[in-house]
């Protein structure tokens, strides 16, 4: 008797054969997964699409203007400096930047009495921002007497983006283009490979290059997802538009809480570097997550997440005690978020969590004699993001 792998089986079934994904090479800037095996005519499909959007599609940081004290225009001279105005702004461009919150800020890169290559490394260093290529020679200063004052001006965005003038703009704010997008190549290739007596499937080769501000791996994650976004529509077409928007029905959270800031929390400084560098600006982004990624993120732990959970039982968020269920840690804290009718999003009502009625309004307790009340979002001030010098574990 002849013993039939598992992919015969599927084969011979009618079942669908679901592709594996394998890592062949990963570095810092550079990826190559191989992706089999795919339907005939799949592999050059997926390829394309995930492609055009690595590079295309993906946000990134990027320098869109730059100040220097007393240069007026981009033909102005830098005194003690070997390059022009020109060749500066090209070396200004290839600054690659990693951003902590994704909001918009500037750099400074302030020099004096120094004689040499002045690099990025030499820009003031920045709690929101780090500079990946800080061996970049920017300039070169030929004597001590050179004294540069630069600020530079950083945005988010995708793609590219031309250098820009607006009236608007005072004298003195020199435009750069910008290259926002973190891939510096995409390359695909398709093989043909078998699965058992059947040789008519594809193998897709990705080979992916970046410029170090995102691995290769989070590269092809969030490229994916952008598609799998644009294409949500046309897999509701005719549903509700709740379930078109990929939401089930109570599982929405309140604008009111997703869009309070992670600094209005209050949180430590180790716990709020934390969430912003898995880029998690706001509540709304951590209700995304379930307990269980939150403590994937670097330099997150158990006590960071007592803190948080503590700021969102305050907030409303119908979190259990670990003692009585652990389970609510692997499932997305927005299904813990109390409805409007004032039951857990996405959670069936049991004897521990029963709907309570207050005047203001209905409120969520895990316990019939709790009373959790509605929290006034409206006290949680602003307050500045101050990097964590002993972030390291």
């Amino acid at each position: 008797m002849t013993l039939m792998t598992e992919a015969e089986i599927h084969l011979e079934t009618g079942a669908s054969l679901a592709p594996e994904i394998t890592t062949d090479r990963s570095q810092d800037a550079y990826g190559r997964f191989i992706i089999e095996p795919l339907t005939q005519g799949f592999g050059v499909t997926l390829g394309n699409a995930i492609r055009r959007v690595l590079l295309n599609s993906l946000p990134g940081v990027a320098i869109t203007a730059v100040r220097i004290e007393g240069a007026q225009h981009e033909y102005s001279t830098l005194p003690h400096v070997r390059e022009d105005m020109v060749d500066f702004l090209l070396n200004v461009k290839d600054i690659r930047i990693q951003s902590i919150t994704g909001r918009p800020g500037t750099l400074r890169l302030d020099v004096s009495g120094q004689a040499g290559a002045i690099t990025a490394g030499d820009i003031q260093r920045h709690g929101d921002y780090t500079v990946v290529n800080p061996n970049l020679v920017l300039l070169n200063a030929d004597s001590t007497d050179a004294e540069l004052s630069i600020e530079f001006t950083v945005e988010q965005g995708t793609g590219f983006r031309a250098a820009e003038t607006s009236e608007e703009d005072p004298i003195g704010i020199l435009p750069v283009d910008a290259i926002f997008t973190p891939i510096r190549r995409a390359n695909f290739e398709v093989e043909a490979t078998r699965v058992g007596q059947v040789t008519d499937f594809d193998r897709l080769v990705l080979e992916v290059w970046t410029d170090g501000t995102i691995t290769p791996e989070d590269a092809v994650r969030k490229g994916t997802q952008i598609i799998i976004d644009q294409l949500q529509p046309f897999a509701s077409l005719g549903e509700s538009a709740a379930l078109a928007a990929g939401q089930q029905p109570g599982l929405s959270v309140p604008p009111s809480l997703s869009a309070v800031t992670v600094e209005d929390l209050h949180l430590s400084t180790r716990t709020q570097n934390s969430l912003r560098r898995g880029n998690l600006a706001t509540v709304g982004h951590v209700l995304e997550k379930s307990a269980q990624e939150l403590l994937e993120l670097r330099n997150f732990g158990e006590q960071s997440l007592n803190e948080l959970v503590q700021r969102l039982r305050e907030m409303g968020v119908a979190i259990p005690e670990d003692d009585e269920d652990r389970a609510w840690r692997r499932v997305p804290l927005a299904t813990l978020v109390p409805s409007a009718e004032g039951t857990v999003a996405g959670a069936e009502q049991g004897a521990d969590g029963d709907a309570d009625e207050s005047e203001d309004g209905a409120v969520f307790s895990m316990r019939p004699d709790e009373d959790v009340s509605e929290v006034d979002l409206t006290h949680y001030s602003r307050r500045s993001f101050d990097p964590d010098d002993d972030d390291e574990e």
